[in-house]
């Protein structure tokens, strides 16, 4: 089983979130996707949705695809929630090959995660750059970035295309900078839609749209 780990506040998941799994799924060929909605992100503070709206809202949004699942794993633990300790949790609980799924910007503050080394030797990565990037420039760069903070990363043959792969010192898994089309939506500009009385249609799916109109989520 090829896993893929999506974690995120989810505040609302939107259709770039939907989009980005889905791709990743499809180009590395994953079995299964887990929503990983998180209850206190250790850098914010919480002003948006309850995290059972989030997880509701979550819920919805996958319903009807067989290829995504939620997880309550990081919602449910007492306490922030760290990548690290998510992961390890899945290796024991889902024996398959992880791949956990974010952003080229994100992965590029992993140093700044807890226990970033060990992070960096536990799962497969997929970082998704920002569309027109090329993703071996990306690479290049991240590679540079993390030698100097002595996380040396090298470069391995066999990417090409939407993908540059990359491998940390030590680590027998892969880094995939990975350029999936993305769609111009993020959580912020939905909630800032609907505080200001707009219209998120396609930004979000309809099932997430209705939930956030009947329960009065993000108005003023």
């Amino acid at each position: 089983m090829k896993i893929g780990l999506l974690g995120g506040v989810f505040d609302p998941v939107h259709i770039g979130h939907l989009n980005c799994a889905n791709q990743a799924a499809e180009i590395f060929g994953l079995d299964k996707v887990y929503f990983l909605p998180t209850a206190v992100p250790p850098h914010k503070k919480r002003r948006g949705a309850s995290a059972e709206d989030r997880w509701n809202m979550v819920q919805l949004a996958i319903a009807g695809n067989p290829l995504f699942e939620a997880s309550r794993h990081e919602m449910d633990r007492e306490g922030p929630s760290y990548t690290i300790d998510t992961v390890r949790w899945f290796r024991k609980n889902h024996p398959g090959e992880l791949y956990f799924i974010l952003g080229l910007d994100a992965f590029g503050d992993i140093h700044q995660w807890k226990s970033a080394k060990a992070l960096l030797r536990s799962c497969n990565f997929i970082a998704v750059s920002r569309p027109g990037g090329e993703p071996g420039d990306a690479a290049a760069r991240l590679a540079e970035k993390f030698h100097a903070l002595g996380l040396p990363l090298k470069r391995l043959k066999g990417g090409r295309g939407q993908a540059a792969l990359l491998r940390a010192e030590g680590s027998p898994h892969r880094i995939a900078v990975c350029r999936i089309p993305e769609m111009d939506v993020s959580s912020t500009a939905v909630r800032e839609k609907v505080k200001a009385g707009e219209s998120v249609k396609y930004l979000v799916p309809d099932a997430v749209e209705h939930y956030i109109t009947e329960r009065g989520i993000y108005k003023k």
